[in-house]
């Protein structure tokens, strides 16, 4: 009877938003998502990416989505893709996380049938990067980021790629050039 209940949750809770597109590298970064989180609802998805990861053979850079995971209101473990490069073996450069990147983490909220971009967490342990260790996240914080914004705050992109920027990279610089 036990097996009949997990089987049916495991169809009810299916993952049907972030679905993962690259290959195991054999390289990875676990992050837990403790279940001390409350902002979350059972059937919620959770998208982790790399928005400045490998995402083709050819070593271009981009957003990629290296793990995922369905909320079930208990501790979730999910072990994210690193990306690997075997060039100097005459191998191919696999896709997935670079190393000392920060995770970006994109929630599906199974209830309202919306993709929540900003949001944010705190860490109970680790660094928050694809390192190759691994980092407990203690809560997460949801917002929706309306386009042009680049993050919950309301801020968005300066000219010289500042979130909440002046448009300038150092006090008393009046330009992105530096002049």
């Amino acid at each position: 009877m036990l097996s009949i209940i997990l089987l049916f949750a495991s169809f009810m809770f299916s993952q049907d938003h972030f679905i993962v597109e690259i290959e195991e590298t054999g390289e990875s970064t676990l992050f837990i998502f403790q279940d001390s989180i409350s902002s979350l609802n059972v059937g919620d998805e959770l998208g982790l990416f790399d928005t400045n990861g490998i995402i083709n053979s050819e070593g271009d850079v981009g957003n990629v989505l290296v793990g995922s995971g369905v909320w079930q209101g208990s501790q979730l473990n999910v072990s994210t893709i690193s990306s690997v490069n075997l060039t100097d073996f005459g191998g191919p450069i696999l896709p997935g996380a670079v190393s000392g990147n920060d995770l970006t983490l994109k929630v599906w909220d199974s209830s309202e049938q919306v993709e929540l971009s900003g949001a944010t967490y705190d860490i109970d342990s680790g660094s928050g990067t694809f390192n190759g260790l691994f980092t407990a996240i203690s809560e997460v914080y949801l917002c929706d980021i309306p386009e042009g914004q680049c993050d919950c705050d309301g801020n968005v992109l300066d000219d010289c790629g500042v979130c909440g920027g002046n448009n300038s990279p150092n006090t008393g610089i009046c330009d992105c050039a530096g002049t």
